[in-house]
């Protein structure tokens, strides 16, 4: 299973504004059973990228 180019254009923005305010991007993963990604940043920040784009 792959990304979405929506997930993937999500995930790009995310990644830009942490770096942006010097967070570190800690992991980046694939949930196969639901098709979410999901960001571990910095100091406990966590996304969840759905496969529509939309995120938490």
């Amino acid at each position: 299973m792959k990304p979405t180019n929506e997930q993937t254009q999500t995930l790009y923005r995310i990644c830009y504004q942490l770096t942006k305010i010097y967070k570190s991007i800690e992991l980046v993963r694939l949930d196969e059973r639901t098709g979410n990604l999901y960001v571990l940043a910095g100091d406990n920040l966590e996304f969840e990228i759905e496969p529509s784009g939309e995120y938490k």
